[in-house]
């Protein structure tokens, strides 16, 4: 029995290979399965109070390296990075109380891997809205040395309006993404989308797909991000229908994947 805490990083079937002994998880802990009548949990050792356990890339990398290889052996219900348990036991009573729901996602997921397209969509700034400035007002951001703080404060908040709404979604942005989706009919047994505009390098910290996208740099773009689940045998077919999509549309399209089901899954940790 451990007298440390436990690092959870996702839930599947047993029996189950690789050996986990052969894996290092986050900082370096041997990996290992704790089993409970056919569903285990993967878990390391946690060193250290769990309120410690930083979110930092290098441990997101470690974490996902060991959902990654038990995915590629096994259907997984994979964990958000910092879902902790105090012991076996603790874990093997999470197995027992959530049987029923773990075993029908991994039914559901059978099989299957997570493919992300992301699209970078045409920056679309708007006509100006042709409110005129006040006496106070500044021409660019620029202000008088005398200018209240007040005003400063106003003048600044007005200004990031005005770039918000440059860059605002437009509403044929969602014309796009269904004919996007459209590509992948007949391909996918699920769909996610999300849209949301890059502020640069970094935009996707805290996000489980954060080292997924570390090529986008293009500050102010706007974005939409569509998952699929997609049956391992139609993953060839999905990347060719991506190709097709790549030269009819006139976008920068990016292809991930495969994935485990991250985006498919409950958000909620193991236990509760």
């Amino acid at each position: 029995m451990r007298e440390t805490s436990l690092l959870v990083y996702c839930v599947c079937e047993t029996p189950l290979e690789p050996q986990p002994g052969e894996i290092r998880g986050v900082d370096a802990q041997p990996v290992s399965l704790i089993d409970d009548e056919g569903l285990c949990a993967v878990v390391s050792d946690l060193r250290h109070p769990a309120g410690a356990l930083a979110a930092d890339v290098s441990r997101i990398l470690d974490f996902e390296k060991v959902v990654e290889v038990f995915h590629r052996a096994r259907t997984v219900l994979p964990f958000r990075f910092g879902c902790v348990l105090e012991d076996e036991i603790r874990a093997k009573e999470a197995l027992r109380a959530r049987r029923g729901e773990y075993q029908a996602f991994l039914r559901r997921l059978g099989g299957c891997v997570e493919m992300g397209v992301r699209l970078l969509l045409p920056r679309k700034e708007r006509a100006p809205s042709g409110e005129g400035g006040g006496p106070d007002s500044a021409v660019d951001g620029a202000m008088s040395a005398g200018t209240s703080p007040g005003l400063r404060y106003l003048n600044d908040r007005r200004a990031r309006y005005r770039e918000e709404e440059r860059f605002a979604l437009e509403e044929g942005d969602d014309e796009t993404v269904e004919r996007c989706r459209a590509a992948f009919a007949g391909l996918y047994a699920d769909f996610r989308s999300e849209r949301s505009r890059i502020q640069g390098t970094g935009a996707f910290g805290g996000d489980q797909t954060a080292s997924r996208w570390r090529d986008d740099r293009e500050r102010g773009v706007r974005m939409a991000s569509l998952v699929f689940l997609v049956k391992r045998d139609r993953e060839e077919a999905f990347r060719e229908a991506f190709r097709v999509l790549s030269r009819t549309e006139g976008m920068k399209v990016l292809l991930s994947g495969p994935w485990p089901p991250y985006n498919f899954v409950p958000g909620e940790e193991i236990g509760k």
